[in-house]
């Protein structure tokens, strides 16, 4: 699927999802991977080996292709360990048993210590690097919103190439794919058994819900999860301009396997403010035959006017879960005021 940032197709729909998807990454029989030691540097003369003949290549032999072009552009010294680079992400994300052998355009790296400049000649220099993101040590996102207040919101900044990823995460049903624009959004890796969507699965096969509500939406992951399991009615809402965006495409990408025919964009979301606290505003509606998919912009708070009729479950996965728990006096008034069950991943 072409991307909605850059137009390339590097997004992987579930179409294209092999029986195994690790395969995707997994050597060929002419392929030799030699892993590197992290904590070391990479020597300055040295001949990194480019790509297999089946096109793709050792994640270290990446990252040390980047940082030799890092040395020639004056970021590193030569004595740094090939891990300063920064955090690498592969394109799509999903648990591995062992280092990947990288297609090209597979890999996104988040780096504190890369120029723009320097930045532009590494995806020049080395193909299998999809883009590189600037972030500072600050978590992306809005921070805690509270009463239509906005408290900190933190953006990370697109150096070079594109940073929409997608992500894989295994359930009962199949795989669910989730679309992020990952310098807005913090990482959440796939890790095998994803807790938050056998939780989904769990509370959606012994209730059997008509709506299931994601109220702290972020990409969509949840949300989309449960229309996996034949919820019939989902609604996802999110304060933060990213996680809606991302939730769209995560919507898009899953359209044919979800049974959707039609996606309505109502309102632009890159004209929106970047937080929205308020009254939930519809982003997106998307319909086909037996499922309906509702998405806002605007806070959880106001959010049961919109709700549609029937027997509800409701998810909350703030990012500061820990808090959130405690709020009894909160989730006791969505019982009684919303109605259905309540739960935390």
């Amino acid at each position: 699927m072409k991307c909605s940032c850059c137009g390339e197709d590097h997004i992987i729909c579930p179409g294209d999802i092999i029986s195994r998807p690790s395969e995707i990454f997994a050597p060929c029989p002419d392929c030799r991977p030699k892993p590197r030691h992290k904590d070391r540097p990479v020597s300055l003369g040295e001949k990194i080996p480019g790509p297999c003949q089946c096109g793709r290549r050792f994640i270290d032999d990446v990252m040390a292709d980047i940082y030799q072009v890092m040395n020639d552009g004056g970021v590193l010294d030569g004595s740094e360990p090939l891990s300063s680079i920064g955090t690498p992400l592969i394109c799509p994300g999903l648990f591995l048993r062992r280092p990947p052998m990288l297609p090209p355009r597979s890999l996104l790296i988040i780096s504190d210590l890369i120029p723009v400049e320097v930045a532009k000649i590494a995806y020049r220099k080395v193909p299998e690097l999809l883009g590189i993101v600037y972030h500072s040590h600050e978590i992306p996102g809005p921070g805690d919103v509270s009463s239509g207040k906005e408290l900190s919101v933190n953006e990370g900044l697109l150096l070079c190439g594109c940073d929409v990823r997608a992500d894989i995460f295994l359930s009962g049903n199949g795989p669910v794919l989730v679309i992020k624009k990952q310098s807005d959004m913090h990482i959440e890796f796939p890790k095998g058994i994803d807790p938050k969507v056998t939780g989904v699965e769990r509370q959606v096969r012994r209730l059997h819900p008509d709506v299931f509500i994601d109220a702290c939406a972020g990409p969509g992951t949840l949300g989309i999860t449960a229309a996996h399991f034949g919820v019939p009615r989902i609604v996802m809402c999110d304060v933060w301009h990213a996680s809606v965006w991302s939730a769209i495409q995560t919507i898009r990408v899953n359209q044919r396997r979800l049974g959707i025919s039609r996606i309505n964009i109502i309102e632009d979301i890159e004209q929106r403010p970047r937080v929205w606290s308020g009254k939930p505003v519809l982003i997106c509606e998307a319909e086909g035959e037996g499922i309906s998919i509702q998405l806002y912009n605007g806070s959880y708070e106001f959010l049961g006017p919109y709700l549609p009729d029937g027997k509800r479950l409701t998810v909350f996965d703030p990012f500061n879960k820990e808090a959130f728990r405690k709020n009894d006096l909160f989730l006791e008034t969505w019982k009684e005021n919303v109605g259905g069950e309540v739960f935390i991943p």
